[in-house]
């Protein structure tokens, strides 16, 4: 470690003994972990938080062992009052973009939660990067004390921000980052020299998911059924194992994530059966409505329509010439549906349609729906949010099933 830190360490009331912490082939004798760890490390500046009761028993010592420590009061922390308290001036003491150490040791009550969640927040919101979270395993009939890296917690946040967003938004971006991150390390640190096992699998399934989950947010269902059917083969075994080894968190998510992404996958959709890729479609339609994406399914059913008309008159539904004929027609629809006795009806989708209003009303909803999101909301009567949210959810899916029963 080349760069300058800080260092975040609290005092408590008990009363500490000297001892010899280690930190790898580094040693100090004293009675406070902070003061070693200031050698062991590049720390610039020392920020110490206190109570009254800890000033008044540690601070003058504590002094004399760190000189440039500089002190910040804080309550005990016997309200959750006091410990918003607590959290607000650990957090005002980091700039953005700085690089912090933690000292937990001697940290009391529910403190070392907070000074988590602060280092967590830091990391999040100001772009803070947290170098380490220490702890000095003081042994009173032991000469030596190890000095625990208990960073690796931090990941578990990490984890569970990313499952989170996967559950509720059916994205694993942030997850497949997290598994190429664990292979890339594994590396980097020359590791597979040490292990017995080496990861392979993990980084691909990383890579994978998160092309997976690109496709999503994007609606590229076609490239999305190419991405889950890659998905497929990589050896489920070997995944397995790899994840029990080098990511336990993940485990759990393994095969959630993989029945999720599996009924989309579909070998060559381009060249597929037209109503077998339709079908998964529609079926990543029904996900998106199930996950409250609602740009996702207004976009998506549009073209929907559109590809199962396609399909129904035997059309091509990839070209483009034939989509524009299919798109001709319901908008003519619309404006026969309107004046039926001065616009002609487009007996092409009377042939595979059988309630037209309906199919009217429904294309005509989604071409402004459709519309007005492109346009960002720029016209002068645009939809409102709450409107469109409220026909994905209550009306959508219904009226697609009720009109095109056997495509989906």
């Amino acid at each position: 470690m080349t760069k300058h830190m800080k260092l975040l360490t609290f005092l408590g009331t008990n009363t500490y003994y000297s001892t010899t912490y280690v930190w790898q082939d580094q040693e100090k004798q004293t009675e406070y972990v902070a003061a070693a760890l200031a050698e062991f490390f590049p720390v610039e500046t020392i920020q110490v938080f206190l109570t009254a009761e800890a000033r008044a028993k540690h601070w003058q010592a504590f002094q004399q062992a760190v000189p440039q420590a500089k002190d910040i009061d804080i309550p005990s922390g016997q309200s959750e009052d006091e410990l918003w308290q607590i959290f607000e001036a650990v957090v005002n003491s980091v700039e953005s973009d700085e690089t912090i150490i933690l000292d937990v040791t001697h940290s009391f009550r529910s403190i070392p939660l907070f000074v988590f969640l602060a280092g967590i927040y830091l990391q999040k919101a100001r772009n803070v990067k947290i170098a380490g979270v220490y702890y000095g395993a003081y042994e009173r009939n032991q000469e030596r004390s190890p000095i625990f890296d208990l960073t690796p917690t931090l990941k578990f946040a990490e984890w569970l921000t990313a499952t989170d967003k996967f559950l509720n938004t059916g994205s694993a971006k942030e997850l497949g980052q997290l598994l190429s991150t664990v292979q890339q390390d594994f590396y980097r640190q020359g590791r597979q020299n040490q292990e017995p096992i080496a990861p392979k699998a993990l980084r691909q399934f990383g890579d994978r998911i998160q092309a997976i989950s690109d496709s999503i947010e994007l609606v590229r269902p076609l490239k999305l059924m190419e991405e889950t059917a890659r998905l497929e083969k990589i050896p489920a075994q070997t995944l397995k194992t790899e994840v029990g080894m080098f990511a336990q968190p993940f485990a759990l998510l393994l095969d959630r994530i993989q029945a999720d992404y599996s009924q989309f996958a579909l070998d060559n959709p381009r060249q597929a059966d037209a109503q077998q890729a339709l079908k998964k479609q529609f079926d990543l339609l029904c996900w998106y409505v199930d996950k409250s994406l609602s740009a996702q399914s207004i976009l998506l059913s549009r073209e929907w329509i559109v590809s199962a008309l396609c399909v129904e008159l035997e059309r091509d539904y990839l070209q483009k010439s034939e989509r524009e004929v299919i798109e001709h027609s319901l908008n003519q629809l619309v404006e026969w549906s309107k004046d039926k006795d001065h616009n002609p009806k487009p007996d092409e989708l009377g042939s595979v349609i059988t309630n037209l209003e309906g199919l009217s009303k429904l294309w005509s909803q989604l071409r402004d729906m459709r519309n007005d999101l492109a346009h960002t909301e720029m016209r002068q009567n645009s939809l409102s949010a709450s409107d469109m949210t409220r026909f994905v959810r209550e009306e959508l899916l219904t009226r697609l099933r009720e009109l095109f029963g056997d495509l989906n």
